[in-house]
């Protein structure tokens, strides 16, 4: 059968969909509590639990969704959708670790949360789908209804998935099942002993973007025991099931930050933003194989390999740590 058949044959479709292709809450909960017994999944992973399925799936995409004609997306078309650049390029998104320092008064920016609440699919049919930009008609046509945007967002992610490391030395896999990311991550940091860790529901899906108004930094708490360890960081990528683009650019160090909104900037009018967040920060110490065009280091007066760079997780990232350095 061809990748694209099998891909059509194994996922719910837009006439009949069935719930068995999607992964249940108690099924999920089983095989985590096997690898974590005694252990929360992450509010990451959980998300995704909350999203509708079969027909119920079908009425809700319909109040936002309409169907794409595949026949127009030429190839001339489809360079439209071509921009695989990861979502911390932004150098607004970037800070130097020196930051995280109990009084720092920042521009908090933290990215939006992606699909953060596309269903997750049965470990055995997101095996079975082809994720590559060369079976994108395929792709799209077993998710359809599709809008435009979606379009967009599937081939920039598989873009993604499929292009070479980004950075110098980056492992990195894309995952859309559970187990798939356990599995990857247990992988590459060696071990099976992990914990999962995700940001705090007080950051909005819609992420923060304060150009105005700043939040001093009014906790810090290390989450790695270690000078530097080795994780993994999992983004939430758009796509019309729960997909995770995960990666690693070692060593790092954790923090958990907690920011509140500046008080004293009492002549800018107070933003639609929360008093009080908690957020996990990533900060990259080896980073002598980014991208020296950067921005941010001319910001920092800097070069790749002389500062660390940190970004914040969003609501809908998830990182892996080993036990022992957590």
């Amino acid at each position: 059968m061809a990748g694209g058949d099998r891909c059509a044959a194994l996922v719910p479709q837009a006439e009949g969909a069935t719930v068995p292709y999607y992964a249940s809450a108690s099924e999920l909960n089983s095989y985590w509590q096997s690898v974590f017994p005694n252990k929360a999944m992450p509010s990451a992973i959980l998300d995704h639990l909350s999203a509708p399925s079969g027909n119920e799936k079908k009425v809700k995409e319909s109040e936002h969704y309409w169907s794409v004609y595949l026949d127009q997306l030429t190839k001339g078309d489809a360079k439209i959708f071509h921009n695989w650049a990861h979502r911390i390029a932004s150098e607004k998104l970037l800070y130097p670790e020196s930051v995280f320092t109990a009084g720092s008064k920042i521009n908090l920016y933290i990215d939006r949360a992606a699909a953060l609440h596309s269903a997750w699919l049965r470990h055995d049919t997101a095996d079975s789908i082809p994720m590559s930009t060369k079976n994108f008609t395929e792709i799209v046509m077993t998710f359809v209804p599709v809008s435009l945007a979606m379009a967009h967002d599937m081939w920039s992610t598989l873009r993604s998935c499929e292009h070479p490391r980004e950075v110098a030395g980056e492992q990195k896999a894309c995952t859309m099942s559970v187990e798939s990311m356990h599995g990857f991550a247990a992988s590459t940091l060696g071990t099976n002993d992990l914990r999962a860790i995700s940001t705090s529901l007080d950051v909005p899906e819609d992420g923060i973007n304060s150009p105005s108004n700043r939040y001093k930094v009014a906790a810090v708490r290390a989450v790695t025991a270690k000078a530097a360890a080795n994780t993994i960081t999992c983004h939430s990528m758009s796509f019309p099931v729960a997909l995770f683009y995960c990666h690693a650019v070692n060593p790092t160090r954790i923090y958990e930050v907690t920011l509140q909104r500046d008080r004293e900037d009492n002549d800018v009018p107070v933003l639609k933003t929360p008093p009080v967040v908690r957020a996990i920060a990533v900060c990259h110490v080896n980073i002598s194989g980014f991208d020296p065009t950067l921005k941010y280091w001319v910001k920092l007066g800097r070069k790749p390999g002389q500062a660390s760079v940190c970004h914040f997780l969003t609501r809908g990232d998830v990182f892996w740590v080993p036990a022992s350095a957590a």
